[in-house]
């Protein structure tokens, strides 16, 4: 059975899937810039589902300006997105493969001018040292705001056929700004205690709830540690309770992560040389401010061997985490983090430290990373040079890496278009 657990069918509340292999959320900038889905984000969808990929997450949706991060984001800001969307789940559709819409609220990891804005919002103005953001305190009617915001943008994906919604509370964006203490500093009933602090996540999923029904999946993406040491971050003990009480509140299914953006990236790791020259040369950094911008591009070599040191690669870098989730949880677990061999996919499950594992990169390189595996065949692999994190928000998500993507086209070249079996 451990041979074969991958490729397995399960369920996720209402959702039958045919496998175990999800399509993990990245950054897209496929969209236009004012986030109607274009020919080029259903073109990069369609791939990944006519590789049989059983269940695919969108990248994080805005929903309004200081929810958004980045031009060329998918939008769900008003209904005249929903056609656009439609035909996203359509494409993929057509190949069996579902799809679930990731909604979130960038909160203070941002560069507000980098989408026409002026500051950032945040439970509590603690400074985001990574980007220089210091946000303002959001206030008790833009947190109201919040709640329904992201309960009519499930709405909105529910309406556009997507299978299900997934809510972002990970990665110290604003969701998950307020299950932490370092960032959570208020003294309303928002901030201070557990039920304080998690009250917001537990209002965003009930609003949702109320308006998509009982029986339509709402999954959640949190962290398994915020991985901020000497700082007042949660551990995965605390995050695990965080997990049952949303488990209690009906939550389908838990993708597990890890990190804040001032973590130093501990959600990307990989290889790091080049990263932030390119980042500062032609990625998002180019955003940042001239005092900012001009000493990263200086000290580029060494914040490169900085991350190397923190944020190394590892197969199933999260998947320790998983397992403490797996043992306290009867839903199903998620574990995202570097998965790239068939044999470590199937080890992860048989060994119940999940029952699915999520990938980005690894289907950013090989979209048909599914029928390959379950063929046996070795398509394009990705080596975590991290290359398309660099770029993102910037650039379309692909593989930048020459050699692996000149596979890939060739790949994509050569394959003929018709419905994988599943």
């Amino acid at each position: 059975m451990a041979q074969n657990i991958l490729f397995s069918p399960i369920r996720i509340g209402s959702l039958e899937l045919p496998g175990r292999l999800v399509k993990s959320a990245t950054t897209e900038t496929r969209c236009t810039e004012d986030g109607f889905v274009a020919d080029e984000l259903i073109e990069y969808y369609e791939q990944i589902a006519r590789g049989g990929t059983p269940l695919l997450i969108t990248g994080n949706a805005y929903y309004d300006l200081y929810s958004k991060a980045a031009p060329r984001q998918i939008g769900a800001d008003h209904d005249d997105k929903i056609p656009g969307l439609r035909r996203l789940t359509d494409a993929v559709h057509r190949h069996g493969s579902k799809i679930i819409f990731q909604i979130y609220h960038v909160g203070r990891q941002a560069i507000p001018g980098f989408v026409g804005r002026t500051d950032a919002v945040a439970p509590s103005p603690v400074l985001e040292p990574s980007l220089g953001v210091r946000p303002r305190e959001i206030t008790q009617g833009e947190i109201r705001a919040v709640v329904k915001g992201l309960a009519e943008t499930a709405v909105r994906g529910q309406e556009a056929g997507f299978d299900g919604v997934q809510i972002h509370a990970a990665h110290g964006y604003l969701l998950s700004a307020f299950l932490t203490p370092h960032t959570n500093r208020r003294t309303d009933e928002y901030g201070g205690s557990f039920d304080n602090r998690i009250r917001l996540l537990v209002e965003v999923y009930r609003a949702i709830r109320e308006r998509v029904g009982d029986d339509y999946p709402v999954i959640l993406k949190m962290n398994g540690s915020d991985d901020l040491p000497f700082r007042k971050g949660l551990k995965t003990e605390d995050l695990v309770r965080v997990a049952q009480r949303m488990e209690n509140e009906g939550v389908d299914a838990i993708e597990i992560s890890a990190g804040h953006y001032e973590s130093a990236f501990t959600f990307e790791r990989g290889r790091w040389k080049g990263f932030f020259s390119t980042l500062s040369t032609i990625g998002v950094g180019t955003n940042l401010p001239w005092y900012r911008l001009v000493p990263v591009r200086l000290l580029a070599p060494f914040l490169d061997w900085g991350l190397g040191r923190i944020a190394g690669y590892s197969e199933g870098f999260n998947l320790p985490y998983a397992r403490l989730f797996k043992k306290a949880l009867s839903i199903p677990v998620i574990s995202v983090g570097g998965f790239i061999h068939r044999e470590a996919m199937e080890d992860a499950i048989a060994s119940e430290g999940c029952d699915m594992v999520s990938v980005a990169r690894a289907l950013i390189a090989d979209p048909f990373l599914y029928r390959h595996m379950k063929e046996g065949v070795e398509g394009p692999q990705c080596d975590f040079c991290n290359a398309c994190f660099a770029r993102g928000a910037t650039w379309p998500v692909d593989c930048y890496n020459e050699e692996i993507r000149a596979q890939k086209d060739q790949m994509l070249r050569d394959e003929p278009r018709q419905n994988p079996s599943h």
